[in-house]
């Protein structure tokens, strides 16, 4: 999905073009990317709408993104733990996106994080997590047969948030335990 997501046309593209195309999926399903340069500083911003996120879950889910076994009531429970498999899912094609473009630097730190509304209703950002990686490790990479955590043993300076890794470890625990129930049989063990 990844890579599917980001690469429309961005190996044509001038440094530094947009990282999703125009009315990407991504977009619709509330994921925004942007490229901050500053001097010879690069970064690659992204952020996940949280209640769009949410709301788009079945649609996702139709489209193969996220299993179908997912409950509404497991979808509101576990929104730290479905965005960042979103996140995981989606750095690879944002890293790809940014070092095919001519002229690229030769390293970027990606940052992640999500609004949400406080108390009070007004949006709030929330980290989630940044990394470092370099057009270098980029170009040893198997683009086209990338396989899940190809990328990690690349990445450099990860940094994720106290808070939102720890929201992320209890949500997997509950998705794990909730699923886990639903594949014992209705009439109970034998």
């Amino acid at each position: 999905m990844a890579v599917g997501l980001t690469l429309a046309d961005a190996h044509a593209a001038p440094y530094p073009a947009p990282i999703l195309p125009p009315n990407s999926m991504a977009q619709a399903w509330g994921v925004t990317a942007r490229i901050e340069h500053v001097r010879q500083g690069c970064t690659v911003h992204a952020t996940i709408d949280q209640a769009r996120f949410i709301a788009q879950m079945p649609r996702m889910i139709s489209a193969g993104i996220f299993s179908t076994r997912l409950t509404p009531e497991l979808i509101r429970s576990t929104p730290h733990y479905l965005m960042n498999t979103l996140q995981t899912d989606v750095s690879p094609g944002f890293v790809h996106a940014l070092f095919t473009q001519a002229g690229a630097p030769a390293s970027c730190r990606f940052v992640w994080d999500y609004i949400a509304a406080d108390p009070s209703g007004a949006m709030t950002s929330h980290p989630m997590l940044s990394f470092e990686f370099s057009r270098a490790a980029h170009d040893h990479i198997d683009w086209p047969n990338l396989k899940f955590g190809d990328m990690v043993s690349s990445e450099q300076a990860v940094a994720a948030d106290r808070i939102f890794d720890a929201q992320v470890n209890q949500e997997t625990l509950d998705i794990t335990m909730a699923l886990a129930r639903e594949d014992i049989p209705a009439s109970g063990p034998s």
